[in-house]
């Protein structure tokens, strides 16, 4: 294996990884923001959600960003990406754990839009 392949081997090691899926994530909000015209005062919502919860958001948004990742990686991904949109959490937040996801079938972070695209 040359230098190069092994470079590229360990990037894509980086992005499959839970911490990188979760930049990966917020990298696609960013761009999503710039290119849909958000204002300063715009935000996203984030929610974990099962996959029929998926499809009710995507006919309601025009714009649904989600990750698919197991109860464990999920709550932590859903921890970071609150952390990191500087978001505040509720007491169900808090409480919320993987187990709970498990039970409850929620295996997707999703994000959309404050103000709807659709009527």
């Amino acid at each position: 294996m040359n230098n190069q392949q092994s470079l590229i081997g360990s990037a894509n090691a980086r992005q499959n990884s839970p911490a990188g899926q979760v930049n990966l994530f917020l990298f696609d909000l960013k761009n999503e923001a710039n290119e849909h015209g958000f204002k300063a005062d715009e935000s996203w919502n984030v929610r974990i959600v099962t996959e029929d919860e998926i499809t009710d958001l995507q006919k309601k948004n025009h714009l649904v960003i989600c990750l698919k990742l197991q109860p464990t990686d999920l709550l932590n991904a859903y921890l970071q990406v609150k952390r990191r949109l500087e978001q505040s959490l509720s007491k169900d937040d808090i409480a919320l754990t993987a187990e709970d996801l498990n039970r409850s079938e929620k295996r997707y972070l999703t994000a959309y839009p404050e103000r709807s695209f659709r009527s």
